[in-house]
């Protein structure tokens, strides 16, 4: 069994390192592990870091010439996932900024493993939260994922717009299949809630693994557009209430 961890990368030099550094030293006993990381226009030394750990890991790295924004970061790693996978393969994506902790990692490989497929590490389980994190970030991701909850429900998910989540390749395979270059259509972070309807569409199981996200381990800035990506939920909800996208 490959699996494959996706990291979006956008100026990241100041964490890219030490998340490459552990995953190489991530255990994932009965697997391959294989990392795309997608460098989205980096203009500091993300691409140079990365590049220097080619021959420490399997090691696919994608560059865009320019900043082309998460959507688009998304779709080429799951399509570059998606065309080296078998369907018996795991999809990993993680946070670029070294947020994802990986010592759950194993414990989301082994649900996909027993049959689920869909994991997502959740803040809102038993078990997760946040940590250093800024009090109105919390408050809006709560209430945010709250109203998601209410229109775009997944049985035994919680955690509507973490990135942290793994897929079964063969989901992945179908939901690209179906829906081809229109897989991500929105034009923000929100593109994670449409993937997730998407892929969501063939799962036959979900689950969860309690997730703390410790914002004190980013180092740089937030590159999350808020008003930007709220617009980008408002546009799924109003479709999803006309009955433009079916949930299974």
């Amino acid at each position: 069994m490959n699996v494959f961890i996706i990291i979006p990368a956008y100026n990241e030099e100041g964490n890219i390192k030490e998340l490459l550094e552990s995953v190489r030293k991530m255990k994932t006993p009965g697997t391959r592990k294989q990392v795309i990381l997608v460098d989205d226009g980096s203009v500091d030394k993300t691409l140079e870091i990365a590049e220097s750990y080619k021959n420490k890991l399997k090691l696919h790295i994608l560059i865009h010439k320019k900043n082309l924004g998460i959507p688009i970061t998304f779709y080429d790693g799951l399509k570059k996932a998606s065309e080296l996978s078998s369907p018996s393969d795991v999809i990993f994506i993680i946070e670029g900024d070294n947020t994802s902790d990986l010592k759950i990692l194993p414990e989301m490989l082994k649900k996909i493993k027993s049959g689920k497929d869909i994991v997502v590490a959740s803040r809102y389980l038993l078990g997760g939260g946040y940590k250093r994190f800024p009090f109105h970030r919390v408050l809006g991701s709560k209430i945010i994922n709250y109203t998601l909850k209410l229109f775009f429900y997944h049985k035994n998910i919680t955690d509507y717009t973490i990135f942290y989540r793994a897929y079964s390749a063969k989901c992945v395979k179908e939901a690209f299949k179906k829906y081809k270059s229109d897989l991500i259509t929105v034009k923000s972070f929100a593109a994670n809630l449409e993937l997730l309807i998407k892929v969501g569409e063939f799962s036959n199981a979900n689950d969860e693994v309690p997730f703390v996200y410790d914002y004190g381990l980013k180092k740089g800035k937030s590159k999350i557009k808020i008003t930007k990506t709220l617009w980008a939920y408002k546009s799924l909800i109003i479709k999803r209430i006309f009955g433009k996208i079916i949930l299974k």
